[in-house]
């Protein structure tokens, strides 16, 4: 679902058409990556969807679930550890 749905941003798809313009990202095996605050390698989330939903609603759903309901600031720093949107 991610890989798939970089054609369908309006960033991601600009980054994909050509990385070399896009110094902050990388592709690696169809995936898209940047750096976070931390500087450790994070995967990139398409504004897309994925059975109905937004993928990166899902993706703060699941992380909400996963740490056990924390709270909103708990979460975000869980999620931004891994993904940017």
């Amino acid at each position: 679902a991610v890989k798939a749905g970089y054609a369908n941003d309006h960033t991601f798809s600009k980054i994909l058409e050509n990385p070399s313009h896009h110094s902050n990202f990388a592709v690696q095996d169809g995936l898209i990556y940047t750096r976070n605050r931390a500087g450790d390698s994070v995967v990139c989330v398409p504004r897309t969807l994925y059975n109905q939903r937004a993928l990166p609603e899902l993706v703060i759903d699941r992380a909400h679930t996963a740490l056990g309901h924390l709270g909103s600031q708990r979460t975000s720093e869980y999620i931004r550890r891994w993904f940017w949107f």
